[in-house]
C-alpha cells in the first residue's frame, strides 16, 4: 500500500466533502503553538495507540513542517493498513499562511 501526495487546496476540498483524519508529526512544542483544526499530534510514543484505535478506512492526512518528513511517515501508516493515506505538500508552514490554526 502506498501513500499519495495532496495539495492544501485538495485537503480543503476533501474535508468539505467527507470526514478526514489529520495527524501532525511535528514536535509537541510546535504542535502546541499551532496546528490544523482537529489535527492529532503523533510521535513515536503514541503512534502504536493511534494505529490501534483509528478508523483505517477514513482518509488520513499526514502533516509535518514543509511536506518532506510527512512522506516517509505517510508510507509507514499506509503499511500499517490505512487505506487512503496522503502526505500534504507544503506542510503546516504553508497551511498557516492562509488557513485557520488552532492552539
Amino acid at each position: 500500500m502506498n501513500f499519495k501526495r495532496i495539495s492544501i487546496d485538495e485537503v480543503n476540498r476533501m474535508s468539505d466533502q467527507q470526514t478526514i483524519n489529520v495527524i501532525d508529526i511535528r514536535d509537541p512544542q510546535s504542535f502546541a503553538a499551532g496546528h490544523m483544526p482537529h489535527a492529532v499530534n503523533i510521535n513515536n510514543q503514541n503512534a502504536g495507540d493511534y494505529i490501534e484505535s483509528a478508523d483505517k478506512q477514513t482518509p488520513l492526512i499526514v502533516v509535518c513542517y514543509h511536506g518532506h518528513s510527512s512522506q516517509p511517515a505517510a508510507q509507514y501508516f499506509a503499511a500499517q493498513g490505512f487505506e487512503d493515506v496522503y502526505s500534504m505538500d507544503g506542510g503546516f508552514e504553508v497551511w498557516k499562511l492562509n488557513h485557520p490554526v488552532e492552539v
